[in-house]
């Protein structure tokens, strides 16, 4: 049997300091139980460790007590219970009081319904001007200035071409397609909040699963397509503005499809102005609403004209922007179409959208095509008489609560069982009231009159009753001011 030196010096050092006689017994006997066994030379080996660990002790002991301070020189400071409590951090000092969780920070983002107040600009926007005083000539020349020209399409073309290339390196299978649904040498209020220029993203969902998987991508997300998405816009847009000199604006994740605002700068070289886009990966509606007016331009000009006057004058006017509950400019884009479907005096000017070449195709639930094929109407009005009887339509004739806006069916009648409605509760929590039924014709169970709130209703019936006055007794330019809310009180 044998023992170890580190043994030996345990049991000698818990030796040297017994507490009792009955500890001091065991001591002593389990001491001679280990050294009996041993021969001489792992004896004397035992001892000379012990006698070289007790010296080495002795020598720490020493050179600690010379650096230790001299307590009769600085005598213990005495803190009463008082003063020790002011010592102790305030997470640690024993309290009677509840714990309450402490709540979050309000967000810095205004709710839908609160209303808004007025900031001072040091660039305000002011209404377009005309130089004739004609209405049908001054909506011929506001169409010259806000219509997307073939510049626009090759300075989208190169935006959509410039985002492919910083996106390669993290997605190698992305396509990335560009639209414009305006002029882009305008400036205009709301251009930032809503821009004209729309860069969509194309990725394999399954490919981009596995490129995500190594990102912070998770198995909940992977199996979630809207997760998804908003995992992908945020890795691209973090290289779109580290290394493709993108600047970020804002971020819309709550809708359908989750998008975020970025600016193109004037360093780019395309523009003299920076260029505000809204940026999405695997969107449709941009797509929609492209082929909406594109294919509305190709069965009557006036269509694509109005389509374009309706969305600036909802875009001046404040009642454009989706992500402080109004409608978007695709949906105004939907209620103009819809309007031309049912004209009743000129009789209309678009079929319904099963009759659209290329739309059609895009329908998930296509409608029955009549036996007789469309013929376009004979009628010779105007676009400036289209856009005020388009206010009149909506102001008083159309019945929001009863009636479905519906471009798939192309006529008037209550929404199908298929739409939900959208039931809105005013602020005062009491009453509540049936919003617009505004089908997507490409997903006839999505109401797009659900992102309305109170206050946003209450401000497109102020609208259109607003324009409907100013169309028979106002200027264009009277019409196109740009809104402002109002300003804040004064305390």
């Amino acid at each position: 049997m044998a023992i170890s030196t580190a043994g030996f010096l345990s049991g000698v050092k818990l030796m040297s300091k017994p507490k009792d006689m009955t500890s001091f017994g065991l001591l002593l006997a389990a001491v001679v139980c280990a050294i009996v066994p041993l021969d001489i030379s792992q004896l004397v080996c035992a001892i000379a460790g012990a006698l070289g660990f007790s010296l080495i002790q002795m020598m720490q002991s020493k050179s600690r007590s010379a650096s230790a301070p001299n307590k009769k020189a600085h005598p213990p400071k005495v803190v009463t219970d008082d003063q020790q409590s002011r010592h102790i951090p305030q997470r640690l000092v024993p309290s009677n009081k509840p714990l309450v969780r402490k709540a979050a920070p309000p967000s810095c983002s205004r709710l839908p319904s609160q209303p808004e107040v007025r900031k001072p600009s040091s660039m305000p926007i002011a209404a377009p001007t005309f130089e004739s005083s004609d209405w049908d000539a001054q909506v011929n020349e506001l169409l010259g200035q806000i219509a997307p020209s073939i510049d626009d399409d090759k300075i989208v073309g190169r935006l959509a071409h410039r985002v492919e290339e910083a996106l390669k390196a993290i997605l190698p299978e992305v396509e990335v397609v560009g639209f414009a649904s305006g002029s882009l040498g305008r400036n205009k209020a709301f251009g930032v909040a809503v821009p004209e220029v729309d860069i969509v993203a194309n990725v394999n969902p399954v490919a981009l699963m596995r490129r995500l998987s190594g990102k912070g991508g998770n198995h909940a997300a992977n199996n979630d397509a809207h997760k998804l998405r908003k995992m992908a816009i945020r890795a691209c847009t973090d290289r779109l503005v580290a290394v493709g000199g993108f600047k970020f604006r804002r971020s819309a994740f709550r809708g359908e499809e989750p998008k975020v605002t970025l600016l193109a700068p004037a360093s780019f070289g395309l523009s003299t102005d920076a260029i505000p886009i809204d940026f999405s990966v695997n969107a449709a509606i941009p797509l929609y609403n492209a082929a909406l007016l594109t294919e509305c331009g190709h069965l009557d000009a006036r269509a694509r004209a109005l389509i374009l006057v309706v969305k600036r004058w909802a875009k001046d006017r404040g009642v454009c922007h989706a992500a402080k509950g109004h409608l978007s400019p695709y949906t105004w884009g939907l209620l103009s179409i819809f309007f031309l479907q049912v004209l009743d005096k000129e009789g209309p000017l678009l079929p319904k959208l099963s009759s659209f070449k290329m739309a059609s195709g895009l329908l998930t639930d296509p409608v029955q095509e009549d036996e007789k094929p469309w013929t376009p109407s004979a009628s010779v009005v105007t676009v400036s008489e289209l856009f005020k009887e388009f206010m009149s339509f909506y102001s008083s004739q159309f019945d929001w609560k009863s009636e479905a806006v519906s471009v798939r069916l192309g006529q008037r009648e209550k929404p199908g069982l298929n739409l939900p409605l959208h039931v809105i509760l005013h602020e005062e929590g009491n009453t509540t009231e049936v919003g617009p039924s505004i089908e997507d014709p490409f997903n006839s169970a999505r109401n797009l009159g659900s992102v309305m709130n109170a206050s946003s209703l209450a401000r497109l019936r102020e609208e259109l009753s607003r324009a409907t006055h100013l169309c028979s007794n106002g200027t264009l330019t009277q019409l196109l001011e740009p809104w402002a809310p109002p300003a804040a009180p004064e305390e």
